[in-house]
């Protein structure tokens, strides 16, 4: 059965997602007729996501370089853990028989992003092809881009900002190459940041690698 996850927390799809309208958000049967299973796996708790919380990491974000990395050091932390995000969907990645997956968020750039980074850190694409990659974003939001704009001004944490916050739903290349070196410099690369942070083994490591790889 192929999956969706969803890395998105409860109050985001309660405000942001009318495809969820009348849905109970921790249960997966909507797709399940369409043999398609979807794990919500969210990568901040309900209580990480409060308006002081929110606020904080929507500051981070409007900062430009420096912002945008601190703020990718939190996911990667949030994610983690044996009960993490990431670690749920890395264990499902390493199954032998592992089917297509689709992972998302709510812009697909960020929780997603750092997500996808990790993934093309493990077989060995260069950091400027990742970048260049997490740029394309841009390209995919440009028409939702002014909602997200207008939508995230009536923030109180944000209102008047506007500079900062078209920075905030940009997908800047060097904002992803200075992720991808954080990732190397303080988690000592993707594979050892699966092993010693989501606690997967070498060979489930390598499982992956051989999932993502042609041969």
């Amino acid at each position: 059965m192929k999956t969706i996850f969803d890395l998105r927390s409860a109050p985001e799809i309660k405000r942001d997602g009318p495809e969820w309208a009348n849905v109970e958000v921790d249960k997966a049967d909507v797709f399940e007729p369409y043999g398609i299973h979807r794990d919500w796996v969210p990568v901040f708790a309900e209580q990480d996501y409060g308006p002081e919380q929110v606020a904080l990491r929507y500051k981070e974000y409007t900062r430009g370089g420096v912002g945008f990395v601190n703020a990718y050091r939190d996911i990667l932390t949030a994610g983690a853990g044996p009960d993490g995000a990431y670690t749920k969907i890395f264990k499902q990645m390493a199954k032998s028989d592992f089917a297509p997956c689709l992972v998302h968020c709510t812009a697909g750039k960020d929780r997603t992003g750092v997500l996808a980074a990790l993934l093309f850190m493990l077989v060995g694409v260069r950091k400027d092809i990742i970048a260049e990659e997490y740029t394309l974003t841009d390209l995919g939001l440009a028409e939702l881009r002014p909602l997200f704009v207008e939508r995230l001004l009536k923030n109180p944490a944000l209102k008047g900002n506007e500079e900062g916050v078209k920075n905030m739903v940009s997908s800047r290349k060097e904002n992803m190459e200075a992720t991808v070196d954080m990732i190397d410099g303080e988690f000592g690369g993707a594979e050892k940041y699966m092993k010693e942070k989501c606690g997967l083994s070498s060979a489930e490591v390598e499982q992956i690698r051989s999932n993502l790889l042609e041969s």
